[in-house]
Order: C-alpha cells, then structure tokens, then sequence
C-alpha cells in the first residue's frame, strides 16, 4: 500500500510546482527577450552612426574633390560685377569655374555656385536647418554668371547643415596683414587658400575643408595649375 501512495506522488507535479515552472519560463522569456530588444536597439543605432559618417564621407570627398579642379579661367565684366576672373565668393555662397565630377556625366567646363538656403523645419528641436545646394552651367568666356545662371540646373547637396560657411585667406600685403575673409572682392586675384565649414546639428563635427586654389600669376606659363587640398 505504501508503494502504490509512493508511485503515485512520483508519476505527477503538483500544482505548486507547475506554477513556479510556468514563472521560472516566463522570467527567462523576459530576460531574453529583453536582452534581444537591447541588441536590436544597439545594432539599429550603430548602423545610423555608421550611415551618418558614410554620408559625411562622400560629401566631404566630393565637395574636396570638386573645388580641387577651380580653374583660372576669364569672364565678361559687368557694371554689377567688374571681376576679371571667374571667381567670386561670400560667406553663404561661392562661385567658380571647374570640370564637373563624373557623377553628372557632363563634360567640359561649368560655371558652378555652392551656396546655402534655409530648409523648412520640421523636427521638434526648433533648430535651424540649411541646405548646401550646387547649380551649374556650361563656360563660355563671353557670359556673366547672371546670363548663364538663369536657366542653370540646382541640385542640392545636403539638407541639414546647422551652419556652412566659406572664407578666403588673404595673403600679408602693404595694406593689410594675412587673414581669413568672409568675402573676396579683389576681381584681379584669388585667395590663397578656400575653407569650407560644415556643421550639422547632433552629429559628430566635420572637419573643416581648406583647398589650396590656383594662382592667376601661374597662368602665364601654363594652361592648368590644379588647386590642392590641405
């Protein structure tokens, strides 16, 4: 008899111990879960940061690599704009004259303006975003930027720069020592280096694009002196 009362206490689980089975399952489903969940979260915040310095990365090489080729190349002067030179720049804009990358499959020199405009903001910090934007039309020594800009392609660059801004190195000279300029205006010379500063909100900094450009005096001898990065 005390056989059969032992065999049968050994053939099932009370409910106590199911219950407490049932918990110990749910709090490792949890666990993992939880754990699974933190994973998940870390691999989708490495992969945006990972993206976010993919793009910096192609956009600082392209805009290196495009005001790398700024040539010295002649304008028509205009009562508005007596520059010799087809080079012009301020804080928020730049224009020059250059080859354009391959990635718009075009031939031949263009007249190229980077410049910035405010982009509509939608995000919920109430910053102020920017968008870098390019427009471009092909060379022809007897136009005028206005004349070649009137129907020129834009295409924008990057959307959500906090600031971007353009200065100008002017060398030490009897008026005036060296020093960077946020607008060039001497229409008979470029400035000795161009810097490009590039900020976006919540991000890691960009590092600051300096090139250094061709000089007028150095056409005399020859036809082509490509700018150089610093």
């Amino acid at each position: 008899m005390n056989n059969q009362h032992i065999s049968h206490q050994q053939a099932g689980f009370s409910l106590l111990e199911m219950l407490l089975a049932f918990s110990l399952v749910a709090l490792l489903f949890l666990a993992l879960f939880t754990s699974f969940n933190t994973v998940a979260r870390s691999w989708e915040s490495a992969e945006k940061r990972m993206k976010k310095t993919e793009d910096r990365q192609l956009i600082s090489t392209f805009l290196q690599t495009q005001l790398q080729q700024i040539l010295v190349l002649k304008l028509k002067p205009t009562p508005e704009n007596p520059s010799l030179y087809s080079f012009g720049g301020a804080k928020d804009r730049l224009r020059f004259t250059a080859p354009l990358q391959p990635l718009y499959n075009k031939g031949g020199i263009y007249f190229i303006e980077l410049f910035i405009y405010p982009t509509q903001n939608n995000h919920q910090d109430k910053q102020q975003y920017n968008t870098l934007a390019m427009r471009y039309a092909p060379y022809r020594p007897d136009s005028t930027w206005e004349a070649a800009f009137e129907t020129a392609a834009t295409v924008d660059i990057y959307q959500n720069f906090h600031s971007v801004s353009f200065a100008y190195l002017q060398l030490e000279t009897a008026e005036s020592a060296t020093q960077w300029l946020e607008q060039w205006q001497d229409p008979h010379h470029y400035p000795r280096l161009l810097k490009l500063h590039l900020e976006a909100p919540k991000s890691e900094p960009w590092a600051d694009i300096i090139i250094e450009l061709p000089q007028i005096d150095d056409y005399s001898s020859t036809q082509h002196v490509p700018s150089k990065a610093r």
